[in-house]
């Protein structure tokens, strides 16, 4: 459902823009808790979730899927329900500097618009994670729905 776009923001950033049908208490509840994020926040099959929810605080996203489990870590940065929550993300893919990632939720007529920055990736990650991150995204407008 509602507005999709990638658009690469220079050579390492990327947005993302999704139209969720909730609220954005109820979308911020899906980015926060981990067992609504264990169910999508992989691009397939599942995630083991870990969280630490206060700024300084931690994570671990396992997302486990086609016989393999891949390891997210990273620490919230800025944590203002329901508006804003802002992260470092730093998995296999990243290289050894952390990247950041930001989500801003915005009431809409239809529920809640949803921006997704991802900033700081190496050149060659950020097609792989646009991707990656769409198909999270819709797993995330599916599960709002349920």
């Amino acid at each position: 459902m509602g507005a999709d776009a990638a658009e690469p923001r220079g050579a390492t950033s990327l947005e993302l823009r999704r139209l969720l049908p909730a609220t954005a208490e109820e979308v911020f509840a899906a980015w926060t808790d981990p067992e609504l994020m264990g169910r999508w926040l992989s691009p397939v099959g599942h995630a083991e979730v870990e969280v630490d929810l206060q700024v300084g605080g931690g994570f671990r996203v396992t997302m486990v899927g086609e016989d393999r489990k891949i390891e997210h870590t990273g620490e919230y940065l800025e944590i203002a329900a329901p508006r804003r929550l802002a992260f470092t993300w730093h998995s296999p893919y990243t290289g050894p500097e952390p990247t950041v990632v930001t989500v801003d939720l915005r009431p809409a007529e239809d529920g809640t618009e949803l921006l997704l920055t991802h900033e700081r990736l190496p050149e060659d990650q950020v097609e792989p994670h646009s991707g990656g991150w769409g198909r999270m995204l819709d797993r995330l407008a599916q599960e709002v729905l349920t």
